[in-house]
């Protein structure tokens, strides 16, 4: 059985991927990074509350064999780029160099559609840069899961997103062929197409992941 680290266990891809991961007999230990005490109690779940400011200390575990990263934030949250870069590409690196000293095996990451360090959108060109610094670290088998819009329920408030949403669900009946990759996903599928690759995980090197790899696959 493989114990496994979440980054971003809060937030809306990784609480659904933090509960499949609970309930699934596949892995005997889940760990979660978290500024502050979050976790539901659960005999397989250990939570280690840090700052991020510096490197997270894995010292006390025997092996880690996955990290599913699942960071991101927004510019209304977090409004100074470098601390945004840091969110982004920062700590999902140096966790995965740590982890690499305890045999890691495979890293998931959500990315983003569009991801590109020349990007001339910030959001996109963070992202860009985030898969850049991960490929740099020759990880054994690196997961980039590159989805459209991420649909599920959210506990804050988005005005946009909510009028954006029934729009989207329209238009995903009308995307075909390479316009598919900017299908909307729902978290729950985004989550069990990361424990699914991350169980058969025979593929090594880097894997971009897409809308049609999301689904039954």
């Amino acid at each position: 059985m493989k114990t496994a680290i979440i980054l971003g266990s809060t937030g809306l891809t990784g609480q659904e991927l933090l509960k499949q991961l609970l309930d699934d007999i596949g892995y005997s230990r889940i760990i979660v990074l978290n500024r502050s005490k979050k976790a539901p109690e659960h005999p397989k779940l250990t939570e280690i509350i840090t700052d991020f400011k510096s490197t997270v200390d894995l010292s006390s575990f025997e092996k880690i064999d996955t990290v599913f990263s699942c960071l991101g934030t927004t510019r209304k949250k977090t409004p100074d780029l470098e601390a945004y870069r840091e969110i982004e590409v920062g700590i999902p690196y140096r966790t995965a160099e740590e982890a690499l000293k305890k045999g890691l095996n495979s890293f998931h990451f959500i990315s983003s559609i569009g991801a590109n360090s020349n990007s001339s959108n910030f959001y996109q060109k963070i992202k860009g840069e985030a898969e850049n610094s991960l490929q740099s670290l020759k990880i054994p088998r690196l997961y980039i899961y590159q989805p459209g819009m991420l649909r599920g329920d959210r506990k804050e408030f988005r005005f946009l997103e909510k009028l954006a949403v029934p729009l989207v669900i329209l238009a995903d009946l009308f995307l075909r062929g390479r316009a598919a990759k900017y299908h909307s996903v729902h978290v729950k599928d985004l989550a069990q197409s990361m424990i699914r690759n991350d169980k058969k995980a025979k593929e090594s090197g880097t894997q971009y992941v897409f809308y049609s790899n999301f689904i039954g696959h």
